[in-house]
């Protein structure tokens, strides 16, 4: 078996764990879009980051998520950054923070998305726990339940997003 160290120093499983460090919740595509490596390489490397247990993998839906374990991030956090993944959630995640509320209707228009396609990300983040359902005697909404963890992830892993309008929000937060 190989140790924590040895298994570092060969450069590309190196810049493969980097890639995972600044972008926790990073899918396989993506790694594979970012590292260019083969996809039996790719998958190699990832079990022998595991094995020696410099990152762990996360089940969420149909991808398989990666996150180093010196991150030690909490449970809601690892949830949150795996769902962020998500370039429909995270503008979804980016406009409640920003409007505070919004119903599907208004998300869906905002977003120039179908209702439906709001309705079935919404249905995640409810599951999650991550977004609740709030209602008036006209409307239902939705509000995130931990604004601040969201930011907060937002801000902090904001360049391994590779979005503008991530980029935009957090210069405008930071302003504040």
């Amino acid at each position: 078996m190989i140790d924590r160290e040895k298994a570092l120093e060969l450069p590309t499983r190196r810049k493969l764990f980097n890639q995972i460090k600044s972008a926790p919740g990073i899918h396989f595509r993506e790694l594979k879009r970012r590292t260019n490596l083969a996809i039996g390489a790719l998958q190699y490397h990832l079990g022998v980051l595991e094995k020696t247990r410099l990152i762990k993998v996360e089940k969420s839906g149909k991808f398989r998520r990666y996150f180093p374990t010196e991150a030690r991030h909490t449970e809601s956090e690892t949830v949150t950054l795996s769902l962020l993944r998500e370039e429909s959630v995270r503008k979804i995640v980016l406009l409640l923070i920003e409007k505070k509320r919004g119903t599907n209707r208004q998300l869906a228009r905002f977003l120039e998305l179908a209702p439906s396609t709001v309705s079935f990300h919404m249905q995640k983040l409810l599951k999650s726990g991550l977004v609740e359902k709030k209602r008036t005697k006209k409307r239902t909404y939705f509000v995130l339940v931990n604004p601040e963890e969201s930011k907060s992830l937002l801000t902090s892993y904001r360049k391994s997003f590779l979005d503008d309008l991530v980029d935009a929000f957090v210069e405008t937060w930071e302003e504040i």
